[in-house]
């Protein structure tokens, strides 16, 4: 039986599918994204139930383990699984993300990265990015360059505890920058290759399909365009989505930049600023990308279309010369026929004056018997005239 409340109801479910955690002000993350997919998800799932015993097997989506030294939190997106631990004090970040484990991953590592929240204190020294946040009250600082460990690092100083839950947002908040900035530029090895291709395809796009005339060049040349369409479908193919995918991961970032209200902090490259001149231009790659494939694929189209036309019209040019041609035979077939038809009559009217002759003759007198063919010749003539005239007719009603 249907269940006439399962929309709403998944709705309901979806909106609170990864609800913002609460983490103290002064705390330290640990932030891990591993890529998944439907068929590295059991792999992924075994991976992480090797990481954390009290991982669920029905896991649905987003687990979160409680407590203040031992706080996990699990969650399942679309390209990825995430995952954000706390590191205790005294304990060093490469402890809690094991290298071992990590490199043991099913698929490839999207995210590493780690927080150092405090109320007060100072900046690091080898900050490349530094923001204000919610009008000044909060600092964010990003080195957006891998360590020796592989982790990039942030740091948020408070200028005074919120608390859990709105702490918690805000750190939420800028590790899906973290996250999401990554994600914006993947695939940006697959988007380059695709550049000899497009090059590839405009370099043998014809110039002018006009001046294609002969009939073997214009089939040619629609194979020609015909391999190009589908070199350029194959791009979008293997592109459209991923390309699609890194625009709305790009306009996430600075839609979470603009929620945090993030200002660039004097004598500092702001983080907006940093991700414009960096991240940007790489999302504006793969759009020209995809835009001049879509161009060539129109010039493509345009000039088969051209040719179609063109030899569509040489194919009914060839049709009327044929049928003119053959009303032409026609002509001449029944000029011929008539020909025939009168040395026909002829002939059978000979063959018949020859028979009938002999039957009349010895009914009539002798001195007439000189006339006889000279009487019968039209008589006959005419009726096998009359004759083949009507046979003619009745088969041309038929036909």
């Amino acid at each position: 039986m249907q269940d006439p409340h399962k929309i709403r109801l998944e709705a309901n479910r979806e909106l609170h599918a990864r609800p913002f955690p609460e983490i103290p002000a002064n705390c330290r993350l640990v932030h891990l994204c591993v890529r998944v997919s439907p068929k590295s998800r059991d792999a992924v799932r075994t991976w992480l139930k090797a990481r954390f015993s009290d991982f669920p097997e029905d896991f649905a989506g987003h687990w979160e383990r409680t407590g203040t030294d031992n706080w996990v939190r699990i969650e399942r997106h679309t390209e990825f699984v995430s995952i954000t631990q706390v590191v205790p004090e005294g304990i060093q970040f490469t402890e809690v993300a094991d290298s071992k484990w990590i490199d043991a991953s099913p698929q490839d590592v999207l995210v590493l990265a780690r927080v150092t929240a405090k109320v007060g204190g100072t900046l690091p020294d080898d900050a490349e990015a530094v923001s204000t946040l919610r009008d000044g009250s909060v600092i964010a600082a990003s080195n957006f360059t891998a360590d020796n460990a592989g982790f990039t690092a942030w740091t948020v100083i408070f200028d005074a505890d919120p608390g859990p839950a709105p702490a918690g947002r805000l750190l939420q908040m800028l590790l899906e920058i973290e996250t999401y900035r990554t994600l914006a530029v993947m695939g940006m090895d697959r988007i380059r290759a695709v550049h000899p291709v497009l090059q590839g395809v405009a370099n043998h796009l014809p110039k002018e399909a006009s001046v294609v005339q002969d009939h073997e060049q214009m089939i040619s040349t629609l194979s020609l365009l015909a391999e190009q369409e589908n070199q350029l479908h194959q791009v979008w193919e293997s592109l459209a989505w991923r390309v699609g995918a890194n625009q709305a991961y790009h306009e996430l970032v600075f839609d979470r930049l603009t929620q945090l209200s993030a200002k660039g902090l004097d004598g500092f490259v702001g983080i907006r600023h940093f991700l414009k001149r960096r991240l940007t231009p790489a999302v504006s790659t793969a759009e020209t990308v995809m835009r001049r494939r879509a161009e060539l694929s129109a010039q493509v189209n345009e000039r088969a279309e051209l040719l179609r036309t063109q030899l569509q019209l040489n194919l009914q040019s060839q049709t009327r010369d044929l049928l003119a041609s053959l009303d032409r035979s026609a002509d001449t077939q029944i000029r011929l026929q008539s020909a025939v038809e009168g040395l026909s009559t002829v002939a059978i009217a000979y063959y018949g004056v020859g028979l009938i002759s002999p039957m009349v003759e010895p009914f009539v007198a002798l001195e007439l018997k000189e006339y006889i063919k000279a009487i019968l010749a039209p008589v006959v003539v005419v009726a096998v005239w009359w004759t083949l005239r009507r046979i003619r007719n009745r088969f041309g009603h038929n036909t």
